[in-house]
């Protein structure tokens, strides 16, 4: 009897032999001609495959050490209102990558038109493939320590038609939200990451603010 794969295989060969432009829009499907070796041995031959081809997008979860808070945006998503969820999906801070820009560059202003809030620390989670199936998005996935206390009014970019309303949580109010309802898969991930106390480093706390930034603080913040 074989013996069960107990880590991943040797990088193996795999080429793109054509690419064509199917549709260009707000977003870019590109078909593809592909072959690549099989894990048993021999070639796949030449695979039509279609792919959804975006930049990177930098996404952070943005968090509150002092009061142990989070917070999340919600705005509407066609793409739940489409699958038949609520389309005005709770998510974390997020924008596409601009060319010339890092993704530490493009964080900082998502954080700024999203929120309104001024991180006083980031720090990196990690790089994943959004739906690698499908498409070719990465995101770079951050926390942002954040004063929850600055929190109010809705923000976004009007050319962007952008409605969006930062909502301040409990962690333990957030950790609860990815049971009970839908998701963006960055906000899982980093809500994920967030509940596994042994892996989050020292973030800074965000300064008082002029004028009873502290007696807010101490009275768990302003939920705005």
């Amino acid at each position: 009897m074989p013996s069960k794969p107990s880590k991943p295989s040797k990088p193996m060969k795999a080429s793109i032999l054509h690419i064509d432009a199917a549709y260009r829009g707000f977003f870019e499907l590109r078909r593809l001609t592909v072959e690549h070796d099989l894990f048993d041995g021999g070639s796949s031959g030449p695979l039509l495959r279609e792919v959804l081809h975006r930049s990177d997008v930098a996404a952070a979860l943005l968090y509150d050490a002092s009061t142990d808070k989070v917070v999340l945006v919600e705005q509407y998503r066609a793409g739940a209102h489409l699958a038949g969820e609520n389309p005005w999906l709770i998510d974390i801070v997020a924008g596409r990558i601009e060319a010339g820009q890092t993704p530490l560059d493009t964080i900082r202003r998502e954080i700024a038109e999203e929120s309104g809030l001024t991180p006083t620390a980031i720090v990196p989670i990690g790089v994943y493939l959004t739906a690698p199936h499908l498409s070719s998005e990465r995101v770079h996935l951050y926390c942002a320590a954040v004063d929850t206390g600055s929190v109010a009014g809705c923000h976004g970019l009007a050319h962007e038609t952008e409605d969006i309303r930062p909502l301040v949580l409990a962690r333990s109010e957030a950790l609860a939200a990815m049971r009970t309802q839908p998701l963006s898969l960055w906000a899982g991930l980093a809500l994920a990451w967030l509940g596994n106390e042994q892996r989050i480093p020292p973030l800074p706390q965000p300064l008082p603010r002029e004028g009873g930034g502290e007696l807010d603080r101490a009275r768990g913040g302003v939920d705005g």
